[in-house]
Protein backbone atom coordinates (compact mmCIF):
# COMPACT_ATOMS: atom_id res chain seq x y z
CA UNK A 1 0.00 0.00 0.00
CA UNK A 2 2.67 2.72 0.77
CA UNK A 3 4.34 2.02 -2.64
CA UNK A 4 0.93 2.74 -4.12
CA UNK A 5 0.60 5.44 -1.92
CA UNK A 6 4.23 6.59 -3.24
CA UNK A 7 3.60 6.36 -7.00
CA UNK A 8 0.17 7.99 -6.93
CA UNK A 9 2.38 11.29 -4.70
CA UNK A 10 4.81 11.23 -7.68
CA UNK A 11 2.14 10.98 -10.48
CA UNK A 12 0.25 14.03 -8.45
CA UNK A 13 3.28 16.35 -8.50
CA UNK A 14 4.51 15.25 -12.12
CA UNK A 15 1.06 16.26 -13.09
CA UNK A 16 1.03 19.26 -10.88
CA UNK A 17 4.15 20.79 -12.25
CA UNK A 18 3.06 19.74 -15.78
CA UNK A 19 0.21 21.82 -15.72
CA UNK A 20 2.25 24.71 -14.35
CA UNK A 21 4.96 25.03 -17.32
CA UNK A 22 1.74 24.97 -19.87
CA UNK A 23 -0.21 27.71 -18.06
CA UNK A 24 -3.20 25.37 -17.01
CA UNK A 25 -5.14 26.23 -14.08
CA UNK A 26 -7.59 23.34 -13.37
CA UNK A 27 -5.34 21.32 -11.16
CA UNK A 28 -2.90 22.37 -8.26
CA UNK A 29 -1.20 20.80 -5.83
CA UNK A 30 -2.27 20.70 -2.00
CA UNK A 31 1.09 21.30 0.50
CA UNK A 32 0.50 22.21 4.19
CA UNK A 33 3.47 21.04 7.01
CA UNK A 34 3.12 21.56 10.90
CA UNK A 35 6.61 21.55 12.67
CA UNK A 36 6.81 22.09 16.49
CA UNK A 37 10.09 22.74 18.55
CA UNK A 38 8.87 22.18 21.79
CA UNK A 39 10.65 22.85 25.42
CA UNK A 40 8.87 21.20 28.53
CA UNK A 41 8.87 23.67 31.46
CA UNK A 42 7.23 21.30 33.36
CA UNK A 43 8.46 20.08 36.80
CA UNK A 44 10.74 16.78 36.84
CA UNK A 45 9.92 16.74 33.12
CA UNK A 46 11.56 13.89 32.02
CA UNK A 47 11.68 14.70 28.53
CA UNK A 48 12.62 18.26 28.68
CA UNK A 49 12.95 18.96 24.75
CA UNK A 50 11.50 17.91 21.71
CA UNK A 51 10.42 18.20 17.83
CA UNK A 52 7.47 16.18 16.58
CA UNK A 53 5.42 17.20 13.20
CA UNK A 54 2.01 17.95 13.95
CA UNK A 55 0.78 17.73 10.60
CA UNK A 56 1.81 16.61 6.79
CA UNK A 57 -0.61 17.04 3.88
CA UNK A 58 0.01 15.87 0.66
CA UNK A 59 -2.80 16.03 -2.17
CA UNK A 60 -4.53 17.44 -5.35
CA UNK A 61 -7.24 18.96 -6.52
CA UNK A 62 -8.92 18.50 -9.96
CA UNK A 63 -11.29 21.73 -11.92
CA UNK A 64 -12.96 19.23 -14.05
CA UNK A 65 -15.79 21.99 -14.97
CA UNK A 66 -17.25 24.53 -13.22
CA UNK A 67 -19.72 22.74 -11.49
CA UNK A 68 -17.34 19.64 -10.67
CA UNK A 69 -14.27 19.70 -8.25
CA UNK A 70 -11.96 16.31 -7.57
CA UNK A 71 -9.64 16.08 -4.21
CA UNK A 72 -7.42 14.05 -2.68
CA UNK A 73 -5.09 14.54 0.58
CA UNK A 74 -2.81 12.29 2.15
CA UNK A 75 -1.87 12.59 5.61
CA UNK A 76 1.56 11.50 7.40
CA UNK A 77 0.61 10.67 11.05
CA UNK A 78 0.25 7.55 13.78
CA UNK A 79 -3.16 6.14 13.18
CA UNK A 80 -3.64 3.62 15.65
CA UNK A 81 -3.60 4.59 19.60
CA UNK A 82 -4.73 1.89 22.50
CA UNK A 83 -5.55 3.76 25.47
CA UNK A 84 -7.93 2.76 28.64
CA UNK A 85 -8.85 -1.20 28.61
CA UNK A 86 -10.91 -2.59 30.78
CA UNK A 87 -9.43 -6.34 32.60
CA UNK A 88 -11.57 -8.45 35.39
CA UNK A 89 -9.79 -10.48 37.90
CA UNK A 90 -10.84 -14.47 37.80
CA UNK A 91 -13.84 -13.42 40.37
CA UNK A 92 -14.89 -10.67 37.96
CA UNK A 93 -13.64 -7.54 39.66
CA UNK A 94 -12.70 -5.21 37.37
CA UNK A 95 -8.99 -3.53 37.78
CA UNK A 96 -7.88 0.12 36.74
CA UNK A 97 -5.80 -0.47 33.95
CA UNK A 98 -4.02 2.17 31.68
CA UNK A 99 -2.15 1.18 28.76
CA UNK A 100 -0.07 3.61 26.91
CA UNK A 101 0.85 1.54 24.07
CA UNK A 102 0.76 3.02 20.17
CA UNK A 103 0.68 1.20 17.14
CA UNK A 104 2.11 1.89 13.55
CA UNK A 105 5.15 4.14 12.39
CA UNK A 106 5.07 7.91 13.51
CA UNK A 107 4.52 8.96 10.01
CA UNK A 108 2.45 6.12 8.21
CA UNK A 109 0.61 7.83 5.34
CA UNK A 110 -3.44 7.46 5.74
CA UNK A 111 -6.01 8.53 2.89
CA UNK A 112 -7.65 11.57 5.04
CA UNK A 113 -9.63 13.35 1.79
CA UNK A 114 -10.78 12.29 -1.03
CA UNK A 115 -14.15 13.89 -2.66
CA UNK A 116 -16.16 14.73 -5.45
CA UNK A 117 -17.89 18.23 -5.32
CA UNK A 118 -20.99 19.46 -7.66
CA UNK A 119 -21.82 22.75 -6.69
CA UNK A 120 -24.70 23.31 -9.44
CA UNK A 121 -25.32 27.17 -8.14
CA UNK A 122 -23.18 29.58 -5.93
CA UNK A 123 -25.70 28.93 -2.92
CA UNK A 124 -25.78 24.61 -3.36
CA UNK A 125 -22.73 22.80 -2.72
CA UNK A 126 -22.33 19.09 -2.27
CA UNK A 127 -19.68 16.63 -1.28
CA UNK A 128 -19.22 13.10 -1.33
CA UNK A 129 -16.41 10.63 -0.29
CA UNK A 130 -14.50 11.23 1.88
CA UNK A 131 -15.43 14.49 3.59
CA UNK A 132 -14.55 17.94 5.26
CA UNK A 133 -16.74 17.63 8.40
CA UNK A 134 -18.35 21.01 9.59
CA UNK A 135 -17.88 20.54 13.07
CA UNK A 136 -14.99 22.97 14.12
CA UNK A 137 -14.05 24.42 10.55
CA UNK A 138 -15.39 28.17 11.13
CA UNK A 139 -13.89 28.13 14.45
CA UNK A 140 -10.58 26.60 13.17
CA UNK A 141 -10.41 29.61 10.87
CA UNK A 142 -11.35 32.26 12.94
CA UNK A 143 -8.99 30.76 15.50
CA UNK A 144 -6.29 31.25 12.63
CA UNK A 145 -3.69 29.55 14.57
CA UNK A 146 -4.09 25.24 14.07
CA UNK A 147 -0.37 25.03 13.13
CA UNK A 148 0.42 25.38 16.77
CA UNK A 149 -2.87 24.30 18.68
CA UNK A 150 -6.33 22.52 17.81
CA UNK A 151 -9.41 23.72 18.19
CA UNK A 152 -11.58 22.83 21.70
CA UNK A 153 -13.33 20.06 19.74
CA UNK A 154 -10.37 18.47 18.32
CA UNK A 155 -8.23 18.33 21.23
CA UNK A 156 -10.21 17.49 23.87
CA UNK A 157 -13.24 15.20 22.47
CA UNK A 158 -10.19 13.93 19.61
CA UNK A 159 -13.15 14.63 16.80
CA UNK A 160 -11.76 13.59 13.59
CA UNK A 161 -11.43 16.30 10.73
CA UNK A 162 -12.70 14.18 8.10
CA UNK A 163 -15.24 11.09 7.64
CA UNK A 164 -16.55 9.12 4.75
CA UNK A 165 -20.14 10.48 3.64
CA UNK A 166 -22.09 13.09 2.17
CA UNK A 167 -22.37 16.85 3.03
CA UNK A 168 -24.28 19.63 1.28
CA UNK A 169 -23.34 23.67 2.06
CA UNK A 170 -26.66 26.28 1.03
CA UNK A 171 -26.55 29.32 1.38
CA UNK A 172 -29.79 31.71 1.51
CA UNK A 173 -28.73 34.97 1.50
CA UNK A 174 -25.59 36.87 3.43
CA UNK A 175 -27.27 35.91 6.27
CA UNK A 176 -27.99 33.03 6.68
CA UNK A 177 -26.85 29.55 5.62
CA UNK A 178 -26.80 25.82 6.88
CA UNK A 179 -24.90 22.36 6.14
CA UNK A 180 -26.25 18.99 6.76
CA UNK A 181 -23.66 15.94 6.61
CA UNK A 182 -24.65 12.05 6.83
CA UNK A 183 -21.47 10.01 7.28
CA UNK A 184 -20.11 6.60 9.25
CA UNK A 185 -19.23 8.49 12.04
CA UNK A 186 -15.57 6.14 12.21
CA UNK A 187 -13.32 9.15 11.11
CA UNK A 188 -11.36 8.58 8.15
CA UNK A 189 -9.35 6.19 9.63
CA UNK A 190 -11.75 3.57 10.19
CA UNK A 191 -14.37 1.65 7.57
CA UNK A 192 -18.12 1.82 8.50
CA UNK A 193 -18.45 -1.06 11.45
CA UNK A 194 -20.33 -3.86 11.68
CA UNK A 195 -23.62 -2.38 13.00
CA UNK A 196 -23.90 -0.22 10.42
CA UNK A 197 -23.59 3.17 12.47
CA UNK A 198 -24.37 6.34 11.06
CA UNK A 199 -23.64 10.23 12.33
CA UNK A 200 -26.39 12.82 11.47
CA UNK A 201 -24.64 16.35 11.70
CA UNK A 202 -26.47 20.14 10.95
CA UNK A 203 -25.27 23.10 11.47
CA UNK A 204 -26.39 26.92 10.85
CA UNK A 205 -24.58 30.18 10.09
CA UNK A 206 -25.70 33.48 10.32
CA UNK A 207 -24.12 37.07 10.07
CA UNK A 208 -26.37 39.23 11.44
CA UNK A 209 -23.60 42.05 10.28
CA UNK A 210 -20.67 42.07 8.58
CA UNK A 211 -18.45 42.23 11.44
CA UNK A 212 -20.27 39.17 13.65
CA UNK A 213 -20.61 36.02 12.56
CA UNK A 214 -22.53 33.38 14.81
CA UNK A 215 -22.69 29.04 14.12
CA UNK A 216 -25.11 26.96 15.89
CA UNK A 217 -24.27 22.89 15.12
CA UNK A 218 -25.56 19.60 16.52
CA UNK A 219 -24.47 15.98 15.57
CA UNK A 220 -26.45 12.59 16.58
CA UNK A 221 -24.94 9.08 16.51
CA UNK A 222 -26.68 6.30 18.31
CA UNK A 223 -24.91 2.81 17.90
CA UNK A 224 -26.75 -1.12 18.22
CA UNK A 225 -23.59 -2.35 19.86
CA UNK A 226 -23.61 -3.12 23.29
CA UNK A 227 -20.46 -1.76 23.61
CA UNK A 228 -21.88 1.96 22.43
CA UNK A 229 -24.78 1.94 25.19
CA UNK A 230 -24.52 5.65 25.06
CA UNK A 231 -26.06 7.55 21.78
CA UNK A 232 -23.40 10.20 21.63
CA UNK A 233 -24.26 13.68 20.99
CA UNK A 234 -22.71 17.07 20.37
CA UNK A 235 -24.28 20.17 20.76
CA UNK A 236 -21.76 23.60 20.05
CA UNK A 237 -22.11 27.59 19.55
CA UNK A 238 -19.43 29.94 17.94
CA UNK A 239 -19.79 33.74 18.31
CA UNK A 240 -16.99 35.86 17.02
CA UNK A 241 -16.44 39.85 16.16
CA UNK A 242 -13.67 40.95 13.53
CA UNK A 243 -14.61 44.61 12.69
CA UNK A 244 -10.99 44.56 10.12
CA UNK A 245 -7.99 43.08 9.48
CA UNK A 246 -5.92 43.83 13.00
CA UNK A 247 -8.00 42.21 15.51
CA UNK A 248 -11.22 39.90 16.43
CA UNK A 249 -11.88 38.16 19.18
CA UNK A 250 -14.41 34.99 19.23
CA UNK A 251 -15.98 32.50 21.93
CA UNK A 252 -17.26 28.63 21.54
CA UNK A 253 -18.91 26.49 24.21
CA UNK A 254 -19.55 22.79 23.49
CA UNK A 255 -21.19 20.20 25.28
CA UNK A 256 -21.08 16.45 24.61
CA UNK A 257 -23.33 14.06 25.88
CA UNK A 258 -22.12 10.20 26.62
CA UNK A 259 -18.49 11.00 24.92
CA UNK A 260 -17.61 7.78 23.09
CA UNK A 261 -20.96 6.55 24.07
CA UNK A 262 -20.54 6.12 27.19
CA UNK A 263 -23.73 6.92 29.34
CA UNK A 264 -23.58 9.72 31.80
CA UNK A 265 -19.39 10.78 30.58
CA UNK A 266 -20.29 13.75 29.32
CA UNK A 267 -17.93 17.09 28.45
CA UNK A 268 -18.21 20.08 27.79
CA UNK A 269 -16.55 23.62 28.10
CA UNK A 270 -15.92 26.84 26.55
CA UNK A 271 -12.99 28.36 24.78
CA UNK A 272 -12.62 32.22 24.27
CA UNK A 273 -9.39 33.51 22.05
CA UNK A 274 -8.43 36.56 19.43
CA UNK A 275 -5.49 38.38 18.63
CA UNK A 276 -4.14 41.64 17.59
CA UNK A 277 -1.78 42.59 14.70
CA UNK A 278 1.15 44.87 15.89
CA UNK A 279 2.60 45.60 12.28
CA UNK A 280 2.57 43.93 9.24
CA UNK A 281 3.53 40.25 9.34
CA UNK A 282 3.35 40.22 13.28
CA UNK A 283 0.09 39.29 15.66
CA UNK A 284 0.05 39.18 19.34
CA UNK A 285 -2.71 35.94 20.15
CA UNK A 286 -4.00 34.91 23.59
CA UNK A 287 -6.57 31.86 24.02
CA UNK A 288 -8.12 30.09 27.40
CA UNK A 289 -10.09 26.99 27.48
CA UNK A 290 -12.22 25.48 30.27
CA UNK A 291 -12.76 21.66 30.43
CA UNK A 292 -15.55 20.56 32.77
CA UNK A 293 -17.30 17.03 33.23
CA UNK A 294 -20.77 16.31 34.80
CA UNK A 295 -19.10 13.38 36.80
CA UNK A 296 -15.99 14.80 38.95
CA UNK A 297 -15.42 11.67 41.25
CA UNK A 298 -12.84 9.32 40.38
CA UNK A 299 -14.53 6.68 38.29
CA UNK A 300 -12.75 3.52 38.35
CA UNK A 301 -14.09 1.88 35.31
CA UNK A 302 -13.37 4.67 32.95
CA UNK A 303 -11.20 7.90 32.60
CA UNK A 304 -13.73 9.65 30.55
CA UNK A 305 -15.37 12.52 32.51
CA UNK A 306 -13.38 12.31 35.60
CA UNK A 307 -11.23 15.02 37.41
CA UNK A 308 -7.60 13.94 35.77
CA UNK A 309 -9.42 15.17 32.77
CA UNK A 310 -11.12 18.75 33.57
CA UNK A 311 -8.70 21.72 33.70
CA UNK A 312 -7.51 24.70 32.08
CA UNK A 313 -5.32 25.56 29.11
CA UNK A 314 -3.82 28.79 27.99
CA UNK A 315 -2.39 29.26 24.99
CA UNK A 316 -0.67 32.93 24.35
CA UNK A 317 2.33 34.24 22.13
CA UNK A 318 3.61 36.27 18.73
CA UNK A 319 2.73 35.26 15.06
CA UNK A 320 4.85 36.14 12.37
CA UNK A 321 4.25 35.64 8.86
CA UNK A 322 7.06 36.83 6.45
CA UNK A 323 6.29 35.63 2.96
CA UNK A 324 2.74 34.07 2.13
CA UNK A 325 2.33 30.51 2.74
CA UNK A 326 5.04 30.51 6.03
CA UNK A 327 3.85 31.03 9.59
CA UNK A 328 6.00 31.06 12.44
CA UNK A 329 5.40 31.35 16.33
CA UNK A 330 7.07 31.52 19.79
CA UNK A 331 4.07 30.77 21.72
CA UNK A 332 3.08 29.67 25.83
CA UNK A 333 1.05 26.47 26.10
CA UNK A 334 -0.61 25.57 30.21
CA UNK A 335 -2.35 22.92 31.13
CA UNK A 336 -3.82 23.22 35.01
CA UNK A 337 -5.88 20.59 36.21
CA UNK A 338 -8.49 20.47 38.64
CA UNK A 339 -6.95 17.05 39.82
CA UNK A 340 -4.85 18.67 42.86
CA UNK A 341 -2.13 14.78 42.28
CA UNK A 342 -1.29 15.93 38.64
CA UNK A 343 1.01 18.28 38.26
CA UNK A 344 0.89 21.81 36.07
CA UNK A 345 2.13 21.58 32.20
CA UNK A 346 4.26 23.81 30.70
CA UNK A 347 5.49 24.50 27.30
CA UNK A 348 7.39 26.87 25.53
CA UNK A 349 6.90 26.16 21.50
CA UNK A 350 8.55 27.25 18.34
CA UNK A 351 5.61 26.27 15.72
CA UNK A 352 6.14 26.55 12.27
CA UNK A 353 3.63 25.98 9.03
CA UNK A 354 4.40 26.10 5.00
CA UNK A 355 1.84 25.24 2.76
CA UNK A 356 0.98 26.03 -0.83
Amino acid sequence: MRYILFILACLIFSTAFSQAETGQEKGKPIVQIFGNFDVDATKNAQKQYGFWFGRAHLGYEYQFSPQFLGRIILDAGRPTTVGQISVADRTGNEMDVSNSLKEGSYYTVTLKFASLEWKPTEQIKIQAGGILQNHYITQERFWGYRYLAATFQDRYFGIPSGDLGLIGYFKLNSTVGFDAALTNGEGFRMDQDAYGDVKFAGGVDFFPVKEIQTRFYYDHTSSESPEKSGVQQLISFFAGYKPGTKFRIGGEYNYRFNHQHLENRDLFGISIYGSLAVKHGWELFARVDRLDANIIHNDPSSDLGVRSRTGEALIAGVHFSPVKGVNLSLNYQGWNPDERSLSEQHHLLLSFEYKL
